[in-house]
Formats: C-alpha cells, sequence, structure tokens
C-alpha cells in the first residue's frame, strides 16, 4: 500500500440536510458511517425521484443542528434503537426531539407543504455511502471564486489532507482503492456532481451563486468523489489514507 494523505476531518450528518458533527471516530458499514443521514424529512407528494427535504427548498435547514443523545459508539459497530435518540437545536436555540411534532410543523412551515420523517440504519445519501472531498480543492476553489469557501459547505464524510498533491487530487481517484485506517477499504466508484447547497454558507445559509457556477463550467458540475465500501471498521480522525 502507498500512503498518499491523511484523514484530517470526519463528520456526519444524523439528519439529512442539516448540519453535521465532528467525530473522533466512526464506524464505517456497508451503508455508511453509522449515525450518518440517519434521518430524513420526506415530501408528501413530492418528486419520487427525489423525495427529500433539503436545503435546497428550505435553505435555512442548514441552520438545524442536531445531536445524538446518546451517540452510537464505533466499537458498538450495530448499535440498537436506544443509540439513535436525536436532539436538534432550531435556528431560534429551541431544543427540539427528533419526533417532536413542533420540528415537522417549523419545517412545514418554511417549505408551505407537508412532510414526514423517516429513519434508517443505512445512511440516506443521494448516490453511495461515503463521499470524500480533498481540503487543497477548497484553498483552489476559493481562489476561483474570490471568495473563502469553509470546507464544511461541501458536507463530506472524510476530509483529506494530501500527502504530496495538490487540488482536485480526489478526482484522479475514480476506479481506485483505497484503505483508511487499519480495517476500512473502500473503492472510490464516482465524482460527486453538485447541487445548489454548495452555494449556501454552513453558518448562515446565505447564498453564493458563483460558487456552483464556477464548479458547473470549470469542473464538470463536480466537486469530492463518492465511496463505496469494500470492507467495514474503524476509521478515526488522523488515519493514514492509502492507496491499495
Amino acid at each position: 500500500m502507498e500512503p498518499i494523505g491523511t484523514l484530517k476531518r470526519l463528520r456526519r450528518y444524523p439528519v439529512k440536510s442539516m448540519a453535521g458533527e465532528d467525530l473522533a471516530e466512526a464506524f464505517v458499514s456497508y451503508g455508511g458511517l453509522v449515525g450518518d443521514r440517519a434521518y430524513a424529512f420526506v415530501q408528501r407528494d413530492g418528486n419520487p425521484e427525489f423525495p427529500w427535504l433539503t436545503a435546497r427548498q428550505v435553505e435555512e435547514m442548514l441552520l438545524f443542528r442536531p445531536k445524538f443523545t446518546a451517540p452510537p459508539e464505533a466499537a458498538a459497530q450495530y448499535p440498537d434503537s436506544t443509540h439513535y435518540g436525536v436532539e436538534v437545536t432550531t435556528p431560534q436555540g429551541q431544543k427540539l426531539d427528533i419526533n417532536d411534532p413542533r420540528l415537522k410543523e417549523e419545517l412545514e412551515k418554511r417549505l408551505g407543504r407537508e412532510i414526514w420523517l423517516r429513519f434508517s440504519e443505512r445512511a440516506m445519501t443521494d448516490a453511495r455511502p461515503v463521499s470524500l472531498f480533498g481540503l487543497p480543492t477548497a484553498e483552489a476553489l476559493s481562489q476561483e471564486v474570490g471568495l473563502r469557501l469553509d470546507p464544511l459547505r461541501f458536507r463530506a464524510n472524510f476530509y483529506a489532507e494530501w500527502k504530496e498533491a495538490g487540488p482536485y487530487f480526489e478526482d484522479t481517484l475514480v476506479g481506485r482503492t483505497l484503505q483508511v485506517g487499519e480495517q476500512c477499504l473502500l473503492h472510490v466508484s464516482k465524482k460527486d456532481g453538485r447541487c445548489k447547497i454548495i452555494t449556501l454558507d454552513p453558518e448562515t445559509a446565505a447564498a453564493s451563486p458563483q460558487v456552483l457556477a464556477a464548479v458547473a463550467q470549470r469542473h464538470e458540475g463536480c466537486v469530492a468523489v463518492y465511496l463505496v465500501v469494500l470492507r467495514e471498521g474503524i476509521v478515526r480522525e488522523g488515519d493514514t489514507i492509502s492507496l491499495v
């Protein structure tokens, strides 16, 4: 194996399209990081090909901050239901249980249509179980658009610092296999086609349309890559990323 980088930041998103949380370690199953996108709101009578309520429709969703009340431990691998309780802090500072009808009502008020809550132990991602983003790419794209971009707006699970390579190096890994840490083996499946959400500041939800425009014009609409899991295992912040 050839070491090519370091896992500098590890993140999961308890509720699809809401704020994420940094992790010291996580178990990566075939379905993704345990606890990642475990909950999602679904639009009734929405697009059957993409039924989810996301920040594409309600930009302020990014400002809702969920956290597990009894976080799943990485060593548990497949935690029971008691470890999937989530509390959400609204932009106004109110703390609500994920199943509290007031949370659904607040989102429905912003959306203007009815929604329902869905739970899944498998991450409810858009395309593949895990996503990876190279930190040098954020620096390069910031220069391209003339705006300081927080890497968190790209909502990846793995944030990598490459050993020698520069921006967009992750694009060259499509079709290759990576090992992260001692066990976890992942195949780089494809580039991540982006949408409106990368135009939104993760702290304010303020929109900068030029971000998506630059990605569309210069990078075929893609930033970051998707991974599928070939061998499950625990990954930790600071783990070596190796090319197999």
